[in-house]
């Protein structure tokens, strides 16, 4: 497995910090000279570390003054939808079944290719999946995944949770992603797999994923009813 670089370690041992709270919300983080003898380090790796998570909006600098936690919204539902579409679910209390529609190996689409930065030559695994939420068709899921980045995935995986299978099998860390959310009315093929009795709008979340070692692994679509869509985010002003 890939080295990380160091600010890559420290970044995800004081963002765990942060998130369990030993770094309490609206708390001064200790300075950079107190932070590098802490994690034996420079202090410019230190900034680096910090500008990830200032990026990210767990922490805030005030000029002259330092750096301070803050928290968006609450730690449950920070980086909520990288935790996947199940683990969401069971945290909330909701029930899941997956209908698994298609799943294969396939040489990759064209717009894939570019998505995914592949070349021509590379396998993504193609994955169309019904999420049934409560009871009810609820979420479309169309998903790309490179074979080479995610290896050994199968149909018990993708009946159950692929992110799991990310994490927990593989033991690698997902990072961030790109999303573009946009609505539509349901077509034909959408209308029957979410069972609508009339046409809908649906919420299209486009989105590109990437693992902590910059790797992309996942471009999907994946269509919602609107009913059940709910977004949050919290916009950032960098002087």
């Amino acid at each position: 497995m890939v080295k990380m670089p160091k600010y890559i370690d420290i970044y995800k041992e004081i963002k765990k910090r942060i998130i369990s709270g030993h770094y309490a919300q609206n708390s001064q983080l200790p300075e950079g000279k107190k932070f590098a003898l802490l994690f034996d380090c420079s202090e410019l790796t230190i900034t680096k570390a910090l500008d990830i998570l200032v990026k990210e909006g767990l922490v805030v600098r005030k000029r002259g003054l330092g750096s301070f936690v803050k928290l968006p919204f609450n730690t449950s539902s920070f980086n909520n939808h990288l935790k996947g579409t199940k683990s969401r679910c069971i945290e909330s209390g909701e029930t899941i079944v997956t209908r698994v529609i298609a799943f294969s190996a396939i040489p990759a689409p064209a717009d894939v290719q570019q998505k995914l930065q592949l070349n021509s030559d590379e396998m993504v695994y193609s994955i169309l999946r019904v999420r049934v939420i409560n009871d009810e068709p609820a979420i479309i899921e169309k998903t790309y995944m490179p074979v080479n980045v995610i290896p050994g995935l199968n149909y018990a995986n993708v009946a159950d949770s692929i992110y799991t299978y990310i994490t927990d099998t593989l033991g690698y860390q997902i990072h961030s992603s790109h999303m573009m959310i946009t609505a539509s009315m349901a077509d034909e093929q959408q209308s029957q797999l979410l069972q609508l009795a009339v046409p809908e709008v649906v919420i299209h979340v486009e989105q590109t994923a990437y693992l902590d070692n910059g790797k992309l692994f996942e471009y999907s679509i994946a269509t919602h009813r609107y009913n059940r869509f709910k977004f949050a985010t919290e916009f950032i002003k960098y002087n």
